[in-house]
């Protein structure tokens, strides 16, 4: 089963986009393993202890910043993890979550 890895980008402001991905999962790993991965790879993003920052434009995922995003102004160039669930979808990027 592939997981769907959902995200948000959040302003300054607390205006929010939102985008997801659908990675293969030939070694069906569990969302909690991928959200362990996720924080262990960008541990030194991390802002807030509850909140899973990343950067997805490092993973080859799209990003969903703001066209107007600033970081020279308060905007944060990280997005927040917002879940994993599996899915019969099939997957929308190359990424080999094994990589991670």
């Amino acid at each position: 089963m592939n997981l769907e890895i959902s995200y948000l980008y959040r302003d300054a402001a607390n205006y929010k986009q939102f985008q997801s991905v659908i990675v293969a999962n030939p070694d069906q790993f569990s969302p909690e393993t991928v959200s362990e991965q996720l924080r262990s790879r960008f541990a030194a993003d991390q802002v807030w202890p509850d909140i899973l920052h990343f950067r997805p434009e490092d993973l080859g995922w799209p990003t969903c910043y703001f066209e107007n995003h600033g970081e020279d102004e308060d905007d944060l160039d990280l997005h927040e993890l917002e879940s994993i669930s599996p899915t019969d979808q099939p997957a929308t990027t190359d990424f080999a979550l094994n990589s991670l």
